[in-house]
């Protein structure tokens, strides 16, 4: 017996299965949740505190565990995970007690919630996540440190590679294959594989490998660039933020792209897609795509960006 250390307080849906794991298999003496904002201190989630940062992991003693609750990122999943382990401490699993897992391999330090399906000669591989309604198909495999968030339907057959990310709703046709570091949407419907660090976005999903567009030099663009940099890290609560910045590999989702495709219309004047989000997804490709590069969307004169970008600061 021993404590459990629940790393992140922002799921309450992961206190809640650790609870109803310690009720089944009684395997800790008692349950509390570390995070680094120091506002949480002291907060309860279903009657478990929120003790400290992840510092406290330093205080460990043998027989305690943890468990990285980190999800809407895998990227950010991964470091947490490898934050963790630094402070040489157990990542454990928690299998929801009502999930048949028979026939299915299930791999170290996952978590799988409360009224999932994890079919028969199915993998859930290490550090990975099933949701609550989410489906694993049979013979299907999901990668190391990859998610199926809730409701999200991986069918028979398919691979999903490493740390990736198959959205709310969405769903991936039989014998697919999604690589490592991609995305299906939310509510997307894949009819083809995905590349490694794609996303697939839509029905039927189209497939953005990382967009063609070459960022420019010229004044007007670096000056649009350095005016959308302020917009992402607004959204995103990073000041510092640099016009090569991946908006989702610092952290963005995508309900956050939509409130960036919203600033950066009322703030600056310019009409985007969340498709041009996922195309363009730093400052620079932006604001390149902006200007009327070969494959954006929107076409105008260095001039009318001038006059555009004026009447925002007014």
């Amino acid at each position: 017996m021993g404590t459990l250390y629940l790393c992140a307080a922002g799921n309450p849906d992961g206190v809640r299965l650790a609870i109803e794991v310690n009720e089944v298999e009684q395997r800790w003496d008692q349950i509390v949740i570390l995070d680094d904002d120091p506002s949480k201190l002291g907060v309860e989630i279903m009657g478990v505190p929120v003790v400290g940062p992840f510092s406290k992991l330093s205080d460990h003693k043998a027989g305690d565990e943890a468990v990285n609750l980190v999800a809407r990122s895998t990227k950010v999943r991964d470091r947490v995970r490898a934050i963790i382990e630094d402070f040489g401490i157990s990542l454990v699993s928690l299998v929801h007690p009502t999930v048949d897992i028979r026939g299915a391999t299930i791999g170290r330090a996952v978590t799988v919630y409360a009224g999932c399906t994890v079919s028969a000669l199915s993998t859930v591989g290490d550090h990975s996540v099933v949701f609550t309604q989410a489906v694993l198909g049979h013979g299907a495999s999901l990668g190391n440190g990859a998610v199926i968030a809730p409701g999200g339907v991986v069918n028979a057959r398919v691979q999903v590679g490493d740390r990736a990310y198959i959205g709310s709703n969405a769903s991936v046709l039989p014998d697919l294959t999604v690589g490592k570091d991609a995305t299906v949407s939310a509510c997307s419907a894949a009819i083809g594989d995905i590349p490694e660090g794609a996303t697939a976005l839509g029905v039927p999903a189209e497939v953005m490998g990382g967009s063609s567009i070459m960022p420019t030099q010229d004044a007007d663009t670096q000056a649009i660039a350095s005016d959308l940099s302020s917009v992402f890290g607004a959204v995103l609560g990073v000041q510092a933020y640099s016009n090569d910045m991946n908006f989702f590999e610092a952290g963005g989702n995508s309900k956050q792209a939509l409130e960036v495709r919203q600033a950066i219309q009322d703030k600056l004047g310019f009409s985007i897609s969340v498709v041009d989000m996922f195309r363009c997804p730093s400052p620079a490709l932006m604001a390149s795509h902006l200007g009327g590069s070969a494959n954006g969307s929107i076409h105008q004169s260095r001039a009318a960006m001038r006059k555009r970008r004026s009447r925002a600061r007014t």
